[in-house]
């Protein structure tokens, strides 16, 4: 990953994106500027492996899993015309590819993001020794910390355009908003909290086996009912406490050290509302989300329905 880092800035940004965006006043920060071509390269970078799941890795996935489910799963309605029935099977088939290879690109994002973010934040000298107050994780920047926002906002950037192709709007504002936040560490103005709330991608891969595993594997297999439930008790064990003890703290972290340097020149009122209502935002809705797993895992044990019945009235 860290090539994608050492590419050269083309000539195009050299002379003509960076000064019209700086002229213009549209982009004021140095660093953003110094760092937009990695940006466009991590951009890139993920959109390469989305066209490589969508055009060879799961099409003939895919194509195994309907054609299963076809002999396996429910009878034909024998009213429903042969071309019906081939036009809901083209339509079912070019959906599922598109949607695993955005998982796929989700799960591989979490993956990115945690190796540099747990690098960063499990190694003391990096983390805590130059952070010891609330001026240092406000206003200072590293290197480290600048990787781990150009990874951010080239994914999301990345985000907002397939969710515009792919998904709904909430999905396109949620990338809109992730840019701009991780826009502002990389300002830089609080970089030091880019690796702390990306915490929040611990869940992420279990969120994604789960998708692929309710969307691929046999559900009628008692083995792969048990592997998607331990999944589930894992994933829910994880997001409590990567979301909600790990970032209601660290959102309570942020407000005392916003606090604290509130009075200083550099502190930036309209950035830190927008981060402050952000963070609280999501801490909220992975509350409501929490929730809602502790729900169906409730329905699992009261009713004794299977994994994949609960799973399946989800989606």
């Amino acid at each position: 990953m860290d090539v994608l880092l050492s590419l050269p800035q083309p000539e195009l940004f050299k002379t003509m994106v960076i000064p019209s965006l700086a002229n213009r006043n549209i982009i004021k920060s140095e660093a953003i500027l110094s760092n937009l071509h990695s940006i466009f390269y991590v951009a890139i970078f993920y959109h390469i492996w989305f066209l490589f799941g969508k055009w060879i890795l799961f099409p003939p996935l895919v194509k195994w899993k309907l054609d299963y489910d076809q002999k396996h799963g429910v009878k034909k309605d024998e009213k429903v015309t042969p071309e019906r029935q081939a036009q809901h099977y083209k339509k079912k088939y070019t959906s599922l590819i598109n949607q695993s290879s955005v998982h796929l690109i989700s799960l591989l994002q979490s993956i990115v993001v945690l190796y540099y973010s747990l690098k960063f934040l499990l190694d003391p000298k990096a983390s805590a020794e130059p952070y010891q107050t609330s001026h240092s994780r406000v206003f200072t920047e590293n290197r480290d910390t600048q990787v781990i926002c150009i990874f951010a906002i080239g994914y999301f950037v990345w985000d907002i355009y397939i969710s515009t192709m792919y998904s709904t709007f909430p999905f396109v504002v949620h990338g809109i908003i992730s840019t701009v936040v991780f826009c502002i560490g990389l300002k830089p103005y609080i970089q030091y909290y880019a690796p702390v709330f990306l915490m929040f991608e611990l869940s992420n891969p279990s969120l994604n086996f789960r998708w692929f595993g309710i969307k691929f594997l046999p559900h009628k297999s008692k083995l792969c009912s048990l592997l998607l439930l331990l999944n589930n008790l894992m994933l829910m064990v994880i997001f409590f406490a990567a979301r909600i003890a790990w970032g209601w703290f660290q959102i309570g972290k942020l407000c005392y050290d916003f606090y604290q340097v509130r009075n200083e020149p550099g502190f930036l009122v309209f950035d830190t509302i927008v981060i402050l209502a952000g963070n609280f935002v999501l801490d909220v809705l992975n509350v409501i989300w929490f929730s809602t797993m502790v729900s169906v895992a409730a329905k699992v044990l009261k009713k004794g329905e299977s994994v994949d019945k609960v799973t399946e009235n989800e989606q």
